[in-house]
């Protein structure tokens, strides 16, 4: 068993270089923020590390990778820096999992487990730097074939959503060109309707203008001309 004092400086080289999410789901930093920093452009202060936040993140962990709030331990009581950091990270992480929860359970369930896969596998490469047994190389293997199987999972999900969504486009495709001709039909019937109406209604407001000239000229005063 690996003492964490021996691993941790590894283990918090590991984690604050991008542990938390970005290499778990594949993802790389928005090219906007890329953007931001070529053009030396201010960054957005750093999240406060509240109580509410590190309770949050300390539950997180504990349910999810409890090997890891050992580690938050140890960190909190000996570099508080890195320590805020993490919480950092953890609670960014755990805020984007907790909206993915809301609109597809499925997706979380599957997110959630590549986290704590990518998770294991960074641990288990801090200790085996430490001490290379076999053991550890198996483990480790085991994780790395976990990680596999829950990105496979995940990319499988993600195919299925957009067959759906294609599947859905096809099928509006095909209705509105089967229906092409009606949909120009009753197009056209209601835009002449509506621009004989509109003609009408001119007319009918030029007749009305027209007597109300007509009544204004007839009542107005003549002037009799003195012999």
């Amino acid at each position: 068993m690996f003492r964490v004092s021996r691993i941790l400086p590894l283990v918090l080289m590991l984690v604050l270089v991008g542990l938390f999410w970005a290499d778990a789901t594949g993802q790389q930093a928005t090219d906007a923020s890329s953007v931001k920093k070529e053009a030396g452009q201010n960054k957005p202060p750093p999240m406060n590390v509240t109580p509410e936040r590190e309770a949050a993140v300390k539950t997180f962990v504990e349910r999810n990778h409890p090997e890891l709030a050992e580690l938050l331990a140890h960190l909190r009581e000996n570099r508080p820096q890195e320590y805020e950091r993490a919480i950092r990270e953890l609670h960014r992480n755990a805020e984007r999992l907790a909206g993915i929860q809301e609109r597809d359970r499925t997706q979380y369930d599957l997110e959630l487990k590549l986290w704590t896969a990518q998770s294991r596998v960074q641990l288990l490469t801090a200790k085996l730097r430490m001490d290379a047994t076999g053991d550890l190389k198996t483990q480790l293997r085991d994780a790395l074939n976990g990680q596999a199987e829950a990105k496979v999972a995940l990319l499988k999900h993600e195919r299925g959503r957009v067959a759906d969504r294609l599947s859905k486009i096809d099928a509006d495709i095909a209705q509105f060109e089967g229906n092409r001709e009606k949909v120009i039909d009753k197009q056209m019937d209601l835009l002449t309707r509506a621009a004989s109406q509109g003609k009408g209604n001119k007319a009918a407001t030029k007749a009305i203008v027209g007597k109300q000239g007509g009544k204004r000229a007839s009542t107005k005063p003549t002037t009799n001309s003195s012999p």
